[in-house]
């Protein structure tokens, strides 16, 4: 009699061979997700399940190491291209497709020594008072000039140009918080007209009863704003192909999702349930990058247990087809990608990123 070693039936449920995969394919924008926690603070965070995808994921180059940037390529455009009218748009504001807007945010400028360091976020942000006296001051100055300023968020203000401003290529906020504003004011021709805004906006705010009040409580002046990323709506033709859907709440992915008509739901829904996911999706999580930028580790660790978390939830998905694809992306010049087979990948050993 012949003797057959049979092979254990195979799960259909969990395998991956036996099933079609998905072809849904989730991309996460995270910001600041691989930071090194700096020893002096004592924090300590364990995070197997991004570390378990990270260690059996397949590394790509990235989108780009500036997250404005890697967003607006997500949607095909140059990274370098204009946000503030897009991101004026996603507050909610009416935007004229030849207007042009720049980003105005508030700051505060600390002396250290023989420089200025730049400070700026909802640390020192003015109330909602605060702004509005700052804004109609800065409007009543400077309407002549065809320059009109507006505060839709505590710490994002705009302004709106009765007319192109050439030579203001200052840097975005987010690369400067914490350095020294000399390194980033505009050079070339028009360099003294811009250093000259600069310094007027920073006498008017300095005499402003608002900041007499803030100083009185010992809280950080608002001497000033920082002006970039200037420039009009881009044109359809602009455009590249774009998620399918999006899951996020910066200002700049809401004006994408509006001038693309791409369906968003916010971060928080999204985390309530991420609902079977189809197509592709773009989740922008910038809430640790929020946090890390304004020096807030508290904070940012409870942005990143979130995250890891929805990567829990979203493993079994993944693992049986329902999710063909997730691509981590911590915007550092390299992004994470895992298919459905690689989940299977359990010899490559788990990173140790938070521990």
């Amino acid at each position: 009699m012949n003797a057959f070693i049979h092979a254990p039936a195979r799960n259909r449920s969990q395998s991956p061979d036996t099933q079609r995969t998905s072809r849904a394919h989730l991309e996460i924008l995270c910001p600041t997700l691989l930071r090194p926690i700096p020893e002096h603070t004592g924090l300590r965070m364990r995070t197997p399940a991004i570390a378990r995808l990270l260690a059996r994921a397949e590394r790509r180059p990235g989108r780009n190491a500036d997250p404005v940037a890697a967003l607006m390529g997500a949607f095909g455009l140059d990274g370098e291209r204009p946000t503030a009218p897009i991101a004026v748009l996603g507050e909610g504001v009416a935007v004229e497709p030849e207007r042009f807007w720049m980003h105005a945010d508030p700051i505060h400028l600390r002396p250290d020594r023989e420089r200025l360091l730049v400070y700026a976020g909802t640390s020192i942000a003015p109330d909602p008072d605060e702004a509005k006296a700052l804004v109609e001051g800065f409007n009543r100055h400077f309407a002549d000039e065809g320059l009109q300023l507006i505060a839709p968020a505590q710490a994002r203000w705009y302004l709106r140009v009765d007319r192109p401003m050439p030579g203001w290529p200052m840097a975005p906020l987010h690369r400067i918080q914490g350095g020294s504003m000399a390194e980033y004011l505009p050079r070339g021709s028009e360099a003294c007209d811009w250093v000259r805004l600069l310094n007027e906006i920073q006498m008017l705010f300095h005499a402003d009863p608002v900041n007499r009040r803030r100083e009185a409580a010992g809280r950080p002046i608002i001497n000033g704003i920082w002006i970039w990323g200037g420039g009009t709506l881009p044109r359809p033709s602009e455009f590249g192909s774009a998620p399918d859907t999006l899951v996020g709440d910066h200002p700049l992915l809401l004006g994408l999702a509006r001038l693309t008509g791409r369906p968003r739901r916010s971060l928080a829904n999204w985390l309530d349930d991420p609902g079977p996911i189809t197509g592709q999706q773009l989740v922008f999580w910038d809430r640790p990058w929020r946090a890390w930028l304004e020096y807030d580790l508290e904070t940012w660790s409870g942005a990143i247990r979130e995250l890891e978390a929805a990567i829990e939830r979203l493993w079994t998905p993944l693992r049986v087809g329902r999710l063909g694809t997730i691509q981590l992306d911590p915007c550092d010049g390299e992004t994470f990608a895992l298919t459905t087979r690689q989940t299977w990948r359990f010899w490559r050993r788990r990173a140790r990123i938070h521990d």
